[in-house]
């Protein structure tokens, strides 16, 4: 036998020793932190969506949730600015009036993506951030879907659909027509912040 061969062998031996992961299950209501109030946003300049929620128990409770949709005929980047301009005092009112007992959760921006607008969730999530960066609690696109499908990466087509899938499981009412995308990728940011650590 070889150096090599018994090198072989030692680490097989190592590897079978370690114990497996359990595999990923979806998660229950039950992972998730109860009686915290939680505002949580999907941030873009055209269709920022919000929800006001808490878990109770086995239940998600939504308080409020609405889209702030922004227009302009604008071109170039004074649309981008005139988008702007309009959603600031939006999410302040929430920000501030409705959210004012809630922990603030808003999706990271991602840091490039192929044709994707990437300065739209940039400029909306740094509105939401300026608030109060010190406590603005920020989550990436790849956790949520980690913790809500068990992968980190999936395509943006396919991520829409299981996302969508998994906060209806959760959350059976968003399943209804009155809601759209925007708002269950806000719950789906918010309830992946509640995640009990335990329960992974």
């Amino acid at each position: 036998m070889t150096a090599v061969d018994r090198a072989r062998g030692q680490l097989r031996a190592r590897r079978a020793l370690q114990p497996r992961p359990e595999p990923w299950r979806p998660p229950r209501v039950l992972d998730f932190a109860s009686g915290r109030r939680v505002l949580a946003f999907d941030a873009t300049l055209t269709h920022c969506g919000w929800v006001l929620f808490e878990v109770r128990g086995e239940r998600i409770v939504i308080i409020d949730r609405g889209t702030v949709n922004c227009e302009t005929d604008r071109r170039s980047y004074l649309e981008t600015w005139d988008k702007a301009r309009q959603l600031q005092p939006a999410l302040t009112a929430l920000i501030v009036g409705r959210g004012c007992d809630a922990e603030v959760v808003v999706e990271a921006p991602l840091a490039a993506s192929l044709g994707n607008r990437t300065e739209s969730s940039l400029i909306a999530g740094m509105l939401v951030w300026l608030h109060d960066p010190v406590r603005t609690a920020v989550v990436s696109a790849t956790h949520v879907a980690a913790v809500l499908l068990g992968q980190h990466q999936i395509r943006s087509a396919d991520r829409k659909k299981k996302i969508r899938e998994a906060v209806v499981r959760l959350c059976p009412e968003a399943a209804a027509r009155t809601w759209n995308e925007h708002q269950r990728d806000a719950l789906a940011t918010g309830l992946t912040h509640l995640l009990i650590p335990a329960a992974r």
